[in-house]
């Protein structure tokens, strides 16, 4: 955050100007970063900016690319990790021969002060900025590359967007206890301990059923509901109404918590019913749970600085602003990377009274009352019941309002004159390749 005071260097740089040379562009340049924002505080004029670590440094990772395409210089784990240790972006990067795997997380991780926090706006002076950080040629003082995390001949490796690693600080407020890779991981997992204990071994046809699980599971039904129920639970439920979600809820969850078509083209989901309301239940909960205990104002901006849900269909997004978070995008397919879930979690754990690490700063469900918590999670259930399909699920140009297995679906982008038809939903739809190596070379 800077300052815009009479003696700060700004240089306004002029961008491309559109053929008729009616407007330019203009991108202001600070020592410390472009320019995203402007504001005020306390009356004074200030400048959000943001600096990469690779900015006017984006060619010096040629050298760790050229050293992954020279077969003579990696030929081991140890070499590979030496290569992407050179690649300035951060990426997770792994290797697998037949006798080895391996994994580095590369990137110019600069040192911060350690009374900086990366996930909030510092002032832009040499008190806040990188350790050893140079604004005539931005360059910094980065991380070793014995610090990176990495890893040679790990039991196995899942990377779906996974979160940052042990001791690393987070600027994505929603990373926490649950994340979307864990089901993949968990999955995975299962496959390795069995095989370790004598059972079936790994094999290409059960690591991508793995996946395949793994990318119709919905998120939220997998790791939070089970602390979901478990609240309510904590009595019993003697409404026959919320008896009859709970049963439904419960049963879904037994069979996997999978969004899921009855039979291959039926465009239908199996227990579509329940799906929809848990779809509504969602914002409503998690409305519920936390907006008392923070008061509005601060509920809406925190939804509007990470969005409550990203569901299948993002129409269930919650908050005053959130839909406007991370470009919501329909029928992309990719969904669970960014919510509340971990929030959540966390929260209803400490409410029943399970030691929880790294837990949320007060017990926001019912204020902490485990009784309180329960009511709400079931009057807001039997809400969300009777929220029509055509309020959950509002359609679009593609698809009528109420159209549940539609509002989830894969629509492709049409590329010039290449079509795909409608697909099913599945998560991070992109492709899929199994790959076995025999030798190492």
């Amino acid at each position: 955050m800077d300052k815009l005071e009479a003696d700060d260097s700004w240089s306004p740089t002029s961008a491309d100007s559109t053929a008729a040379g009616s407007y330019s562009l203009i991108v202001y340049r600070t020592k410390y970063g472009l320019v995203d924002y402007r504001a005020t505080i306390n009356g004074v004029p200030v400048a959000y900016t943001e600096l990469r670590s690779t900015y006017m440094h984006e060619v010096d990772s040629i050298i760790g690319f050229q050293e992954l395409d020279d077969p003579s210089f990696v030929d081991s784990p140890q070499t590979f990790q030496d290569a992407v240790s050179n690649i300035g972006y951060t990426f997770n990067w792994f290797y697998v021969d037949s006798s080895h795997t391996a994994y580095f997380n590369s990137g110019l991780n600069p040192v911060r002060q350690s009374y900086v926090a990366a996930d909030l706006p510092e002032w832009g002076t040499s008190t806040y900025a990188w350790e050893g950080f140079d604004p005539d040629t931005y360059s910094a003082t980065y991380e070793t590359s014995a610090e990176h995390p990495q890893s040679i001949d790990q039991d196995y490796y899942v990377s779906w967007n996974n979160k940052q690693a042990d001791d690393y600080a987070s600027a994505n407020f929603g990373d926490g206890s649950v994340h979307r890779a864990n089901l993949l991981d968990a999955r995975v997992k299962a496959l390795v301990e069995q095989a370790a204990d004598g059972g079936t071994k790994v094999t290409r046809v059960s690591l991508v059923q793995a996946m395949e699980s793994a990318a119709v599971t919905d998120l939220r039904a997998e790791d939070v509901l089970p602390d979901l129920l478990k609240v309510i639970n904590s009595s019993t439920v003697t409404d026959s109404t919320q008896a009859s979600l709970v049963s439904q809820l419960t049963a879904w969850l037994n069979a996997g918590g999978t969004r899921v078509e009855t039979s291959a083209g039926s465009e239908t989901y199996t227990d579509s019913s329940i799906i929809q309301t848990f779809d509504a239940w969602w914002p409503l909960l998690v409305e519920g749970e936390f907006e008392s205990g923070m008061g509005t104002d601060l509920y809406d901006a925190l939804a509007s600085a990470l969005q409550i849900n990203e569901s299948p269909s993002g129409g269930q997004m919650g908050g005053s602003s959130a839909t406007d978070v991370n470009g919501t995008i329909p029928h992309k397919g990719s969904s669970f990377q960014y919510g509340w879930w971990s929030y959540v979690d966390k929260d209803l754990r400490a409410v029943l009274g399970q030691t929880v690490s790294g837990g949320l700063a007060q017990e926001y469900c019912g204020g902490g009352s485990l009784s309180a918590c329960r009511s709400m999670l079931l009057s807001t259930l039997v809400e969300a019941s009777q929220e029509s399909a055509s309020t959950v699920y509002p359609g679009d140009s593609s698809c009528s309002a109420g159209n549940q297995w539609c509002a989830d679906a894969i629509i492709q982008r049409p590329l010039g004159g290449i079509t795909d038809p409608t697909t099913s939903w599945q998560n991070r739809p992109t492709y899929q390749q199994v790959v076995e190596f025999t030798s190492h070379r």
